[in-house]
């Protein structure tokens, strides 16, 4: 079904590509990519934020409409083919969609190195610095002898090697990164429900499935191993002797129409139901030509009553 594997395989893709592009490609617009990052050890430029969030919704969109042709597919196949064949299929595509969700969860918070989505903003030279400085060692010969607060700090402060440094600031307010980490982590976060709720269907129809099986198996006919002329005899014999209780009309009389129908909807036998009929029916002559053979053989069937 290629509905089916074309949209687990869309759950699965790393989104986060479509937002990026190499510093020198041809198609580079700085109008839309402005953001400088880096990603998997290379740099590139991110789309603005505007830009992603339109481009997931249109992703959002399509993974929707991917997944209720995914979901319409099978259920259509369920309608036209043996529940038993389809058994395996669902299985292995509710395996194949959960492999898919822990990926997407991963991917949830984008400052994590596991979310294909981690990557660091550029946006300022001078931050790259900044692990210099808070990895600096202090001798301690630095600090004065009162060991006070004030005299370590302008201690710190009065350093020639970075008395000269100025404080790195970055380029974007506080605000865009908060925006920024919102909008990418949504998209995994949509993506995530969208599959959790397809498992969640695969195994409803599983659950169908095995119904199905399970009614299958409880409707195997029994094989009637007598001749056809036998049968109606028999449950003639039954009926009237009060083992069974065989349908009614109106009026109270058995329906020797509706009793031929049932016993071919419980038993394997080659004769038709109007065939049947006539042989349940003893008002018929095809009743009695049966019963003369049985009688022939010393059959007889008490009544339920005298056997009680």
């Amino acid at each position: 079904m290629k509905s089916v594997k074309s949209f687990i395989k869309a759950l699965g893709k790393n989104y986060y590509l479509d937002f990026i592009i190499e510093p020198h490609s041809e198609d580079i617009d700085f109008n839309r990519n402005f953001v400088l990052v880096e990603y998997q050890n290379k740099q590139y430029y991110e789309k603005n934020i505007e830009l992603i969030e339109i481009h997931q919704n249109e992703i959002i969109n399509k993974i929707g409409k991917m997944y209720e042709n995914a979901l319409a597919q099978i259920y259509l196949k369920l309608s036209t083919t043996d529940s038993k064949n389809l058994d395996g299929f669902i299985k292995f595509n509710i395996k194949a969609a959960n492999i898919q969700l822990r990926t997407i969860k991963s991917d949830f918070d984008i400052n994590d190195k596991r979310s294909r989505y981690c990557s660091t903003l550029i946006d300022n030279e001078e931050i790259q610095q900044l692990s210099l400085i808070n990895s600096r060692k202090i001798d301690i010969n630095d600090y004065p002898e009162d060991s006070s607060m004030s005299s370590i700090i302008e201690s710190l402060i009065s350093s020639e090697k970075y008395q000269n440094k100025e404080i790195a600031r970055s380029m974007y307010y506080l605000d865009f990164h908060i925006t920024r980490f919102k909008i990418l982590s949504s998209l995994p976060f949509s993506l995530f429900h969208i599959a959790n709720r397809f498992v969640n269907d695969l195994m409803h129809i599983q659950n169908i499935i095995e119904e199905l099986n399970d009614s299958k198996q409880l409707a195997v006919k029994i094989k009637w191993l007598g001749k056809k002329t036998h049968i109606g005899y028999i449950f003639s014999n039954l009926a009237q002797e009060g083992y069974i209780d065989a349908p009614k009309s109106r009026n109270g009389e058995t329906n020797y129409t509706a009793f031929a129908k049932l016993i071919k909807e419980l038993f394997d036998v080659n004769v038709s139901e109007g065939t049947l009929r006539k042989y349940l029916n003893p008002s018929d002559d095809k009743f009695d030509e049966n019963k003369k053979t049985f009688e022939k053989q010393k059959y007889f069937l008490p009544n339920v009553k005298l056997v009680n």
